[in-house]
């Protein structure tokens, strides 16, 4: 490219695609099951707790209202945030890249590109596995902060997204090795015309080299 060919117009914003027009999937129902399964047993690890607090505490044996007052609010407030948290995650796969919805009171949206993914597994919890649902694992060439995790997939839909991600990869890689490969040849070919130019330019030179 030469610098008459260079340029820098001005991108519209209006023209940019929107997170906001993406169709997000949401997860299967039966992970909101899973997550209050995991929350009954925090609640009773707490319930037990509490009941040991009262039993050996004089402090807290005489406040015993109060204590399980505080308990069943914390009891509610994590149940309210689960359901919460649960309706806001959802999934999308455009042609480029997957993104991810989460969160409680604002919405975090992460997007992974196709060509940033490096490995794609799956992982079944103890409870998942009772309903069939398992999550999908991304991992990027940004480390850990940059992974992807959706989880409450069922299963086949699971294999399917792991299938066409790891088709995704395949494709990338060897579209990158074919771009390499040419212009490996093109470096090549640059390589033997100026040579080839060096010898037209000083024929007596090359003749001399050539001779015992």
């Amino acid at each position: 490219m030469t610098l008459e060919e260079f340029t820098n117009s001005t991108v519209s914003f209006d023209a940019l695609p929107k997170v906001e027009s993406v169709s997000f999937q949401p997860l299967n129902k039966n992970y909101l099951n899973v997550v209050y399964l995991s929350n009954a047993i925090f609640s009773v690890v707490l319930a037990v707790g509490l009941t040991f607090f009262i039993l050996f505490n004089d402090f807290v044996r005489e406040n015993v209202i109060i204590w399980i007052a505080l308990l069943v609010g914390t009891i509610a407030l994590q149940f309210w945030l689960s359901t919460v948290s649960f309706r806001k995650k959802g999934y999308a796969l455009r042609e480029k890249d997957i993104l991810f919805r989460k969160g409680i009171l604002s919405t975090t949206t992460t997007v992974i590109p196709f060509n940033r993914i490096q490995h794609v597994a799956l992982h079944e919890g103890v409870f998942s596995r009772m309903y069939q649902l398992t999550e999908l694992q991304v991992y990027t060439a940004g480390g850990s902060s940059s992974d992807l995790h959706i989880p409450g997939l069922p299963k086949e839909e699971a294999e399917r997204i792991k299938s066409f991600l790891l088709n995704k990869i395949t494709v990338l890689e060897n579209v990158s090795s074919v771009i390499e490969e040419s212009i490996v040849s093109e470096g090549v070919k640059e390589e033997i015309q100026a040579a080839i130019h060096m010898i037209e330019e000083n024929p007596s030179d090359s003749e001399n080299e050539i001779q015992p």
